[in-house]
């Protein structure tokens, strides 16, 4: 089952027309130019436009409207519109890659691309390994979103530029450090939040404030004010993630809930509890990083993370980054439109249940 994008606040589903129609747009020209060399290339345009559109929340790209738009941009030229599309297009990229190096079977209720290609490769009786050839195009299906993506935003300013070079290369080093962290087993604060800066708060958030800045000539006016809103919206945003990964709804989130556990994902969550268990707590939450376990120990550890009180920590913590943005933002010169709508997202990735 897909996430229902129409649940999205105003503050994206009223700016997400003309990005998706460029999305459509770019994949389908680049899926009938390849066509034409080998019919069976449509499969993985076919799979990247499956994902892009399987319910995403259309985040990051809001981000950066609004913030064009407080900028005094134009969120309607050709150049925004295509920056906001390479934002959703480089998502694209990081959840393909993702879902191969968490070994996660689905991605919104569909199947991942990886499992998308795995189920081709047993359906059509092909020779090798199903998982190896899923998962190796699914690496290929993402590396395509993210040469789409530097083409949609290609020749711009210096600023601009800049902050594209900066977000790729942040996604990839919080990447790599969470990926580190899980064989690791390291359940720390500071290496929590070292990945949740990297991997998720400045590539969700204060990168796209920063285009958006940037690409209406303004990035020195407001580099400090996005900045300031955007690093705790940014580590709000992830501490949800956090918080769903492990209590949400499966059929709210799109994800088995318990993935982020039998992962070993090393987040703020998972370090709250380790902080405040006693030894019986300790051996249960020992468990957290095998890829076997069981509904029964899900619901062991959830309940360890109850009781060591490191869910109403985390539920604290959100509360006071999302105080601390919005007053941020109320001391920022920008319209009221995109104060308004600023404010909105703020408040929607930091409380939502899916």
């Amino acid at each position: 089952m897909s996430l229902d994008p129409s649940r999205n606040p105003p503050a994206i589903s009223e700016i997400v027309g003309p990005i998706d129609t460029r999305l459509t747009d770019v994949l389908n020209a680049e899926r009938s130019k390849w066509v034409s060399v080998d019919a069976s290339l449509a499969d993985p345009f076919d799979a990247l436009e499956a994902l892009i559109f399987s319910g995403g929340k259309r985040i990051r790209p809001a981000f950066f409207h609004w913030a064009h738009v407080g900028s005094g941009g134009n969120p309607h030229s050709d150049i925004a519109i295509d920056a906001a599309a390479a934002i959703e297009m480089l998502h694209a990229f990081a959840l393909a890659h993702d879902d191969v190096m968490d070994h996660s079977s689905s991605r919104r209720g569909e199947p991942s691309i990886w499992q998308r290609f795995a189920t081709f490769h047993d359906e059509n009786a092909l020779k090798g390994d199903a998982r190896d050839f899923g998962e190796a195009v699914a690496i290929l299906v993402g590396d395509l979103a993210h040469v789409i993506a530097d083409s949609l935003i290609r020749d711009l300013s210096p600023d601009v530029s800049e902050i594209w070079n900066e977000l790729r290369l942040e996604v990839n080093i919080g990447q790599y450090l969470d990926v580190l962290s899980g064989v690791t087993r390291t359940f720390d604060q500071e290496g929590a939040r070292r990945i949740l800066e990297y991997k998720t708060g400045r590539y969700s958030v204060q990168r796209p404030l920063h285009l958006g800045a940037a690409l209406a000539g303004r990035f020195n006016d407001f580099s400090v004010s996005f900045t300031n809103f955007g690093q705790p919206v940014g580590v709000a945003f992830q501490l949800r993630d956090d918080l769903l990964g492990v209590f949400g709804d499966e059929l709210e989130t799109g994800k088995p809930v318990g993935d982020d556990l039998r992962e070993g994902k090393p987040t703020s969550l998972v370090a709250a509890a380790f902080e405040r268990a006693d030894q019986r707590q300790l051996e249960v939450l020992e468990l957290i990083g095998s890829h076997d376990l069981s509904d029964s120990n899900i619901a062991d550890i959830q309940t360890v993370i109850i009781e060591t009180e490191a869910e109403r920590v985390i539920e604290e913590e959100i509360r006071n980054l999302t105080d601390s943005a919005l007053s941020e933002l109320e001391s920022a010169s920008l319209d009221v439109k995109a104060s308004s709508a600023l404010r909105e997202l703020a408040l929607f990735v930091a409380y939502r249940t899916y």
